[in-house]
């Protein structure tokens, strides 16, 4: 059966993200993924937080990346987790937003080799409690209370290949059908490669989705959350854009200034609806169905969610209810 969860940004103050995890909890969705990113709050500190405040639902940590946070650190800090909710964690390990990175002054060096490093270094801690790679000796003086899934953020081909290779999920972040088509594919070639079965491997459905009555305020909302997008896209998903990489970095250096009105005026409402998911919510579900018959295991639907999100989480809440009877 597919698995349905919400992103939860940590954006806000942490009384407003434990009534919004209340309500999604109250709803019925399996989990919630809280977005790592330097300039929000941290994840992990959030997570230590709603994990003592609701009792059923999973919570993954992700994207998670290496360069902020060193692989035997982000091990430590999940195998602490474990400890509050025993199995009600995942964790998510990427490359991370390269425009933010080196905003912050950090070199995104060999992600391929950094991404499947990590994953074995926090693997092997959290099951065997220590490791050794190369010149750095590490180890866990307490044990993990559970399992804990890894899931490989990925969008590039060799990155979702990886995932299919090593991860036991992968969080494909596209919106649009044919590249969702496409990044499946490639997890399958890594799986195959391997002689994974894919059925073994939770592949997740990373929406960005942002759903209205009024799709000019849908895509208005969607619009800063589809630049971050916009700037780590693979060279091949760019070029069926049709977008010049001087248009890049100009939106770039619109992210760095955090000038969001200027945003508007450089990236097209077709852009948006091309990475993005932009609807009225009765056809949303025509949309999600239509995703988990290529073979996705799991839907998150991503921030925004829409210009007024708790009525956009009951309007999703009615969708999964109806995928839910036909199943």
């Amino acid at each position: 059966m597919t698995v349905f969860s919400i992103e939860v940004v940590p954006k806000d103050p942490l009384w407003k993200i434990d009534l919004l995890t209340y309500i999604i909890e109250k709803l019925g969705f399996s989990g919630i993924w809280l977005s790592e990113h330097p300039h929000n709050r941290s994840s992990f500190i959030t997570s230590s937080h709603l994990l003592k405040r609701t009792s059923r639902i999973w919570i993954g940590l992700g994207v998670i990346n290496p360069y902020t946070i060193n692989p035997f650190v982000i091990a430590q800090l999940t195998a602490s987790l474990t400890e509050l909710a025993p199995n009600r964690v995942k964790i998510a390990i990427g490359a991370g937003d390269k425009t933010t990175l080196e905003s912050i002054g950090i070199e995104r060096i060999k992600p391929l080799e950094k991404i499947r490093e990590t994953i074995t270094i926090i693997r092997a801690l959290l099951t065997e409690k220590q490791v050794t790679i190369g010149q750095a000796h590490g180890r866990l003086d307490f044990n993990p209370r559970s399992r804990v899934s890894i899931y490989v953020g990925a969008q590039g081909p060799r990155m979702l290949q990886q995932g299919g290779e090593i991860g036991d999920g992968v969080l494909v972040n596209y919106s649009d059908l044919e590249d969702l088509k496409w990044a499946y594919g490639e997890v399958k070639k890594g799986a195959e490669r391997v002689n994974r079965s894919m059925e073994d491997i939770d592949v997740a459905a990373y929406l960005t989705i942002s759903i209205d009555e009024d799709l000019e305020k849908a895509i208005k909302t969607a619009t800063p959350y589809t630049a971050y997008i916009l700037c780590g896209l693979p060279s091949n998903i760019l070029e069926g854009l049709n977008i010049r990489e001087e248009e890049i970095a100009c939106i770039r250096e619109v992210i760095r200034k955090a000038d969001w009105l200027k945003l508007y005026s450089l990236i097209s409402p077709e852009i948006v609806k091309k990475l993005a998911i932009i609807c009225r919510p009765e056809k949303l579900k025509e949309t999600i169905e239509d995703i988990i018959k290529i073979g996705y295991n799991q839907i998150v639907f991503g921030a925004p969610l829409g210009p007024r999100i708790l009525q956009s989480l009951k309007k999703i809440r009615e969708v999964v209810n109806e995928i839910h009877r036909v199943c």
